[in-house]
Parts: C-alpha cells; sequence; structure tokens
C-alpha cells in the first residue's frame, strides 16, 4: 500500500520564516551586545590589567577558540557546534556593517603575533600580513566591475559607490535569506512527512540550501561592511574572516555527506548524481568545476576527513594567490 504524503501547511512555512528572521536578528545582534560590554562598566574591574577588556579577549581568543570547536565539531559529528562557529566566526565583520566602526575587528591578533614573529625570522616582510587578511578579496571583483560601470558620475569615479555598494550588497542578502528560508521550509516538510531524505523544493537544486542561504546573505553583509571605513574611502573589506566562516560550512557539508552515503537506506548517492553540491549548476559544469577536486579525492566525493581538510586547503589558496603571490587583488583595480 503506497503510503500517503502530508501536504505541507501554513504552520511549516510561517516556522521557517520565523526561523530565518531570527537568525537575521541575533546575528546583528551579537555585534552591538559585545560593543556594550566596551561601555565602561568593566574599566575599574580590569584595571590594572588594562586592555584586558571583554572586546579584547573576544577578538583576540575566542576566534581561535572558535576554530577549534568548528574542527572538533565536524571529527566528531557534532554539526551544530560547527554551524554555530561559522556564524560567531563571521561576527567582527558585522561590527563594521552594524556599528560603523572605522577599524575591522578581525578577531587574530593572537594569531597575528605569532605569524609576524615566525616572518622576521624567516626574513619575510610583514606586508605578507596585510595579503593574508585579503585572503578572498577576489570575491570582490564582481562588485568593482559594478563599481565602474554603475558608480560614476560625469568625471567623477566611483561617485554613486553607496547606492551600488547597497544595491549589490541588498540582493546578496534578499537571495540569501530567500534560499535560507526555502531549505527550512523544505527541511520542515520533509521532516512533518516522516522521511528521511530530503529532496523537495529548492532541494532539488542544491543539496545544502541553508549553508548556501548563510554563504549568500554573508557574502551582502562583507560587501554592506565596505566603505565604512572613513577616511580611506575605498571599496574594500578584510575577507579572512567571511572566507573561514564559509569553509568551515563547506567542510561540515562535506563531512555530512560521508555519512550520508553509507546509509544505504537514503539512496543518496544517486541524488548526489543529479543535484549540486552547492550552487546550481549543469551537469557538464560541475564535472568540469570537480575535476580538479576529483583528482584529488581519487572518486567523485571526498571519502574521509583528511580528503576533506585537503580540498579546504586547496580551494584556500586558489581564491588567495591573487592576495598572497600578486600583492593583492585592489592594486589592479584601484582607479585613482
Amino acid at each position: 500500500m503506497k503510503r500517503r504524503v502530508k501536504p505541507a501547511s501554513i504552520g511549516i512555512y510561517l516556522t521557517a520564516l520565523l526561523a530565518t528572521l531570527f537568525f537575521t536578528y541575533i546575528t546583528l545582534q551579537i555585534p552591538r551586545f559585545l560593543k556594550s560590554l566596551t561601555n565602561g562598566v568593566f574599566d575599574d574591574l580590569l584595571n590594572p590589567f588594562r586592555g584586558l577588556d571583554p572586546i579584547t579577549i573576544f577578538r583576540n581568543v575566542i576566534p581561535i577558540l572558535v576554530l577549534i570547536i568548528a574542527i572538533k565539531g565536524i571529527t566528531r559529528k557534532r554539526y551544530l557546534a560547527s554551524v554555530l562557529s561559522a556564524v560567531v566566526y563571521f561576527t567582527p565583520t558585522l561590527f563594521v556593517f552594524v556599528t560603523r566602526m572605522t577599524i575591522l575587528l578581525t578577531g587574530l591578533e593572537i594569531l597575528v603575533f605569532l605569524i609576524a614573529y615566525i616572518l622576521r625570522v624567516c626574513g619575510i616582510e610583514g606586508d605578507f600580513l596585510a595579503m593574508l587578511f585579503g585572503s578572498g578579496q577576489v570575491f570582490f571583483v564582481p562588485y568593482w566591475i559594478a563599481i565602474t560601470a554603475y558608480a560614476s558620475e560625469g568625471s567623477r569615479l566611483w561617485a554613486n559607490i553607496e547606492q551600488v555598494r547597497d544595491v549589490y550588497g541588498g540582493i546578496f542578502i534578499i537571495v540569501g535569506l530567500l534560499v535560507l528560508f526555502l531549505g527550512v521550509a523544505a527541511w520542515l516538510n520533509t521532516k512533518y512527512q516522516g522521511k528521511r531524505l530530503v529532496d523537495s523544493g529548492i532541494y532539488r537544486l542544491t543539496r545544502h540550501p541553508q549553508y548556501l542561504g548563510y554563504i549568500l546573505w554573508s557574502y551582502g553583509m562583507l560587501i554592506l561592511s565596505t566603505y565604512n571605513q572613513a577616511p580611506w574611502r575605498t571599496p574594500t573589506a578584510i575577507t579572512l574572516n567571511w572566507l573561514v566562516s564559509s569553509l568551515i560550512l563547506v567542510g561540515l557539508a562535506f563531512a555530512e555527506e560521508i555519512n550520508l552515503r553509507s546509509d544505504d537506506g537514503l539512496n543518496y548517492v544517486e541524488y548526489a548524481d543529479r543535484v549540486s553540491f552547492m550552487f546550481p549548476l549543469p551537469r557538464l559544469v560541475r564535472r568540469i568545476v570537480s575535476a580538479p577536486f576529483r583528482i584529488i579525492w581519487g572518486s567523485d566525493f571526498p571519502e574521509n576527513l583528511r580528503m576533506v581538510l585537503k580540498t579546504l586547503v586547496l580551494i584556500f589558496l586558489v581564491v588567495s594567490i591573487p592576495e598572497l603571490i600578486l600583492g593583492g587583488t585592489y592594486q589592479f583595480w584601484n582607479p585613482y
């Protein structure tokens, strides 16, 4: 007897919408809350330990611990911990957008100190650190193209950069939240129907819509964090936090799939062959893009966490080449 499929209810979509709005609200409130910790309340308590206020501790210690938690979460199958780690790691970028701060809180000062020491021992110039923080700025190239095409006014270059920034970043934020909403709704509907494999709705286009939605949303927030660094007025921002945050989720998606593929009852291998891993692409394009990874994996997908780590390192190096080798992407686009 064929099992009757329950239709989706309005409550499912309402729950997905509330979850999406709550996610957006809480991520924007985290920077505000952390900034409120520096209002002088802790000054007397922390004197004479000047500089060890909560925000400094957060910037120096927490991001490093977050990376450790993210890795542990993936290796020990505690995926929620890894998801939260990715969100928290991106939080410093939100400081720029939410509080209009002139300096981007990278949250990596301790790591920077260690790298700077190693570089001095090796006789390498300290400018390498600036390039390291700019790892992934190649993702800004489409934004700079949009600025060049639409932000000029008469003889003034980039005169309307704010409008282009808001429209460009806003599109990614809206699309990202929409994808996130559709992903949550499809997941809730599948669980409501009692099915194990989520393969309906937006899951027909991407196997990880929640992660994709977050990456698109956070990219839009990253765009809006540019051009707030007065008086420099340059459409750039430190991209390392966003890149690491996104790679955590990509690694988490790979780790989840290792377990899903081992479950014969799900038919996940057949589903994965039909649907894109993250970004919806035609099958031929997917095969071309994934060719370098298949060489590393020795198959069509990573079979263990060591392969996942190699994949993430390769992605990081490839998108960082313009910064680490060419000396910066922005210098090739700066018209001034």
